[in-house]
């Protein structure tokens, strides 16, 4: 018989123990992989949006890691709004009304407005116009698709796009009315809108979003700036309503809201770069002239991701991790328990192997290839009940992260270090029981 196939035989002998013992390390080894993997998607649902086709956002005095949140996670709350003609400063002249460049436009390829503060059934509400899913792209440059449906037109008032993960979850599909409700999903009902299209998964914060045509999102109530001498709030009559306040879209078209009125939450800008050079030279001065003024901030959403993650995301993936390697340790100490436990019956046996001419190094070797044998499948068994941990709360993942989660995937690099690590693991915990066995007196047991 090998050397593999005594030590099979000894596990097979013992094989409750041995059960118990792989288990163990098996439950170690789920939860590694798990805080592995979980850590991955974590880091991949914040990096997801550092790259959708814009390299800044402009909002209001305050904090930028929370603007950064807002405008781009859709998680925390706006800070403030900035008025609209602060936002015409980004458009070139043929996109503004006096036909003159706004300040910023030299520096500005695009700018998206985006206006924020409403939910619909737990998912966020974001005004906007066309230029978000017409000019924005990707992270890879590629641009946005419709699995169903298309992007509204700006003459579409009360036309709507939801993200992937929204539709899938609330089972709207184009042609379907939604109502959100004003700060709250328990606020006031507005006005509906109606979906024409549903965006193709972006495995980014996109997908959770219910996007809507900006002129309709401002001539919900709530949602116009107060002005001197006038009313706040907005008037039936120039949102085209009848006294009842509901919408008559066959009959009168709604009348837009007056720039007077206007503010936006933030703007998701993309800016222009010169012949030969990256984006980036232009977005610091850029920068630096509007944090310099009274209007509004700006910020990098790949600098404040960064430090996000740096000062939270690492350090709690890192302690986590290191108490998932406790417990691997832990498993491994049973190891050694169980091998030195069975130390005494092993004695006899060991002792009846050398009498049969049997070497000290094969017996080293035996209690070894044991410990390796119980490594590797309490770890590979470990492993798959890791990537089915991670499976079965998937679906939670992708509702809030924004991120793609399934039993697949994975962190390459330590996973593959994982089962090394372990057999190494296991060697070192089968040292004292396997060098026990190297010394067994053979004329003491063969005596007995």
């Amino acid at each position: 018989m090998t050397l593999l196939g005594i030590a099979w035989r000894n596990i097979r002998q013992r094989l409750l123990t041995s059960l118990l013992t792989a288990l163990s390390l098996a439950l170690g080894v789920a939860l590694v992989v798990a805080t592995l993997v979980t850590g991955g998607i974590v880091k991949q649902a914040f990096e997801s949006g550092s790259g959708l086709g814009y390299n800044m956002i402009v909002g209001a005095k305050g904090s930028p890691l929370q603007l950064v949140l807002n405008s781009v996670y859709l998680i925390s709350k706006p800070i403030e709004n900035i008025s609209w003609d602060f936002y015409q400063q980004f458009l070139p002249a043929a996109e503004r009304p006096d036909g003159v460049d706004g300040t910023f436009a030299a520096s500005t390829k695009t700018a998206v407005p985006i206006c924020m503060g409403d939910y619909y059934r737990g998912f966020r509400v974001i005004g906007t116009n066309t230029t978000y899913f017409d000019r924005l792209t990707l992270g890879d440059g590629r641009p946005f698709a419709f699995s169903a449906g298309r992007n509204f037109r700006d003459d579409e008032f009360f036309g709507g796009v939801l993200g992937a993960t929204v539709a899938a979850k609330l089972g709207l599909k184009p042609g379907d009315p939604f109502a959100p409700t004003h700060g709250a999903d328990d606020g006031k009902v507005h006005d509906p809108f109606t979906v024409t299209g549903i965006l193709a998964r972006t495995d980014t914060p996109v997908d959770r979003g219910v996007f809507v045509n900006m002129e309709g999102f401002y001539l919900q109530d709530g949602h116009a700036k107060p002005v001197e001498g006038g009313e706040s709030g907005n008037q039936n009559a120039a949102r085209g309503e009848d006294a009842g306040g509901s919408h008559d879209h066959g009959n009168q078209a709604p009348v837009p809201l007056p720039f007077a009125q206007r503010e936006v939450t933030a703007l998701l800008l993309d800016t222009a770069s010169l012949p030969g050079l990256p984006p980036e030279l232009m977005a610091m001065g850029l920068r630096t002239a509007i944090n310099e003024g009274r209007d509004g901030q700006a910020a990098l959403p790949i600098a404040e991701i960064r430090q996000l993650l740096d000062l939270f995301v690492r350090p709690l993936e890192l302690l986590l991790l290191l108490v998932t390697t406790l417990v691997v340790i832990v498993s491994a100490i049973g190891i050694l328990v169980s091998m030195v436990g069975s130390s005494l019956e092993r004695s006899r046996d060991v002792a009846i192997m050398r009498a049969l001419g049997a070497r000290r190094s094969h017996v080293l070797a035996v209690v070894l290839i044991e410990a390796v044998l119980l490594a590797v499948g309490g770890g590979l068994a470990g492993w798959v009940l890791g990537h089915l941990l991670v499976g079965a709360i998937a679906p939670l993942i992708t509702t809030n992260a924004g991120v793609s989660a399934s039993i697949f995937s994975a962190a390459p690099g330590a996973e593959l270090l994982l089962v090394p690590f372990l057999v190494v693991l296991a060697i070192l915990a089968a040292l004292i029981p396997a060098l026990a066995a190297y010394r067994t007196d053979v004329a003491k047991w063969l005596s007995s």
